[in-house]
C-alpha cells in the first residue's frame, strides 16, 4: 500500500511538473510584442477578406499552448466609425484558432460576427486543453 501511494504521488508530481502551461497574451509585453503582433495583424488581414473594413482589436483573449493561439476579441473599425455588417450578424466579436508551423503563424480556423458558438469542441479535435478557450 505503502508503494502505491508513493507511486500515485511521483505520478502527479512528474505530470505537474512536465506539463505546458497555458501563456496568456492578452497583455502587450516586451516578451510577447512580436508573436502577439504578428496573431493580430493575421487576424485582422483574415477579417479584412469579409469585411472590407479595417479593424483593431479589443483583446479579450489571447492564449498559447503547444504551438497554438486561441482568439478571441472585439472588432472595432481603425477609423472609429460603425461597423457595417448584414442584418444577420452578431457584431463585434471575432474568434480565431491559430497555429505556429516553421515560425510562422497561420490561421486554423477563425470566424466573425456569429450567431452561435463555432468553436465549440475545438479543443477535442486538436488536442487543446479546454481551459485555454475559458480563461483570460
Amino acid at each position: 500500500m505503502k508503494h502505491v501511494l508513493i507511486f500515485v504521488v511521483l505520478l502527479v508530481l512528474g505530470n505537474a511538473a512536465f506539463s505546458q502551461p497555458i501563456i496568456s497574451y492578452k497583455t502587450k509585453t516586451s516578451a510577447n510584442a512580436t508573436d502577439r503582433t504578428k496573431i493580430l495583424d493575421l487576424v485582422r488581414a483574415e477579417q479584412y477578406k469579409y469585411v472590407q473594413q479595417e479593424l483593431i482589436f479589443v483583446v479579450k483573449k489571447l492564449n498559447l499552448f503547444g504551438g497554438y493561439a486561441w482568439f478571441e476579441g472585439e472588432a472595432q473599425r481603425k477609423d472609429g466609425r460603425k461597423i457595417i455588417v448584414d442584418e444577420y450578424s452578431d457584431c463585434c466579436h471575432v474568434e480565431a484558432l491559430l497555429k505556429k508551423n516553421g515560425g510562422k503563424w497561420y490561421i486554423v480556423k477563425s470566424s466573425s460576427f456569429s450567431t452561435d458558438v463555432w468553436w465549440y469542441g475545438l479543443w477535442d479535435d486538436y488536442r487543446l486543453p479546454r481551459d485555454m478557450f475559458f480563461i483570460n
